[in-house]
């Protein structure tokens, strides 16, 4: 697919309401032409990135859940058996099995966003949208925060790690098929805000081309079904990773951390000459900072980070024609109000600068 947003806004996750049908209003409201499903995590622990990751595997008994937490019990009598389960039904959903792929879709519980997004588009059609946007949680984020019986995190266990990512890449593909189904291109998102611990001392033992390798995994299944796959991270990271990468669309903290991104310009020339996008979350989430913009202070940011890219030798036209305008993150800890102007800067920035 020839991928080009020219500046066209989106957003990032989360919103703060609690209701999701008006979470879906708000986000068509702002993002028409693409539209993502919100997350809502005002609604209750429920709705937290475990709890959509984990339902199926609970169900397979590979995941535990006591006294209110759930880990990998890997030292279960029947943790063999119940793996053997597991992977039988990974590759039956890969071979065309409907009933194995829908196993490991959301649970309402803990996206009713994505099914309140998905009622609407069935009720009322996709009206201006040229895209629709969906996400998952990524494999570093994850694989981080949960552990096994012994509190460890679950990315240092091989065989864990491989269920999470091909727990992944079937949670990708059936948003993939499920938003497809409404005749319009899909962008999937892994947001891993984990991604960030990738060369840091305190997890020394996280291997480069392993992190890569498992991105490619998602993001080829993702593909597979005709979805354009990227990757949200909204902090300082080894951006080569990702340039590096089969991801289609890297979005990223321009507003806090462009110096962070740019100090890989040969990677991102390479990236963006070989058809990469880059979501620009230019628009600051924090309530702070977003107070202290105006939609003109935003575009003369923009202009001067563009500026800054051409006399490194990017061609102009080519970064307004493969670029996204987002928040730099979810909005889902903020109060309405601040919510409402980040969204409103994001929708009048990328109209006054798209090409």
């Amino acid at each position: 697919m020839n991928f080009k947003p020219n500046c066209m806004a989106t957003g990032i996750g989360s919103v703060p309401h609690t209701d999701p049908g008006e979470a879906v209003r708000f986000i068509l409201s702002y993002f028409p032409e693409a539209p993502n499903w919100p997350q809502v995590p005002a609604r209750g622990t429920e709705e937290g990135f475990i709890n959509q990751f984990t339902a199926p595997l609970i169900e397979l008994g590979i995941v535990v859940e006591k006294n209110g937490k759930q880990y990998f019990d890997t030292q279960q009598a029947e943790w063999g058996e119940r793996l053997a389960r597991f992977y039988e039904m990974y590759m039956a959903a890969l071979e065309g099995d409907a009933a194995a792929l829908d196993f490991f879709k959301f649970h309402e519980v803990s996206a009713s966003g994505y099914y309140a997004f998905i009622r609407h588009l069935e009720k009322n059609g996709t009206g201006n949208a040229r895209y629709l946007k969906g996400q998952i949680s990524g494999p570093l984020a994850l694989g981080l925060a949960m552990t096994d019986q012994d509190r460890r995190a679950i990315y240092y266990n091989s065989q864990g790690r491989d269920v999470l990512i091909k727990t992944l890449e079937l949670q990708g593909l059936n948003q993939a098929k499920a938003l497809g189904q409404f005749g319009l291109p899909v962008l999937l998102f892994v947001d891993d805000p984990g991604l960030y611990a990738s060369g840091q001392s305190t997890f020394i033992t996280l291997k480069r081309e392993e992190i890569i390798t498992e991105l490619n995994s998602i993001y080829e299944t993702i593909k597979g079904a005709g979805a354009l796959a990227g990757t949200h991270s909204c902090s300082g990271m080894d951006w080569s990773i990702l340039f590096e990468s089969n991801v289609d669309i890297i979005s990223f903290d321009a507003f806090e951390y462009f110096s962070t991104v740019v100090s890989y310009m040969d990677e991102m020339k390479t990236y963006l000459n070989r058809g990469g996008s880059l979501a620009w979350g230019i628009v600051p989430t924090s309530a702070e900072n977003v107070s202290a913009q105006t939609v003109e202070s935003l575009e003369k940011l923009w202009e001067e980070r563009v500026r800054y890219l051409v006399k490194k030798g990017i061609d102009r036209q080519l970064i307004y024609d493969r670029a996204l305008i987002t928040p730099t993150c979810g909005t889902g800890t903020l109060n309405m109000d601040t919510a409402v102007r980040v969204h409103e800067l994001t929708r009048e920035l990328a109209g006054r600068i798209s090409l």
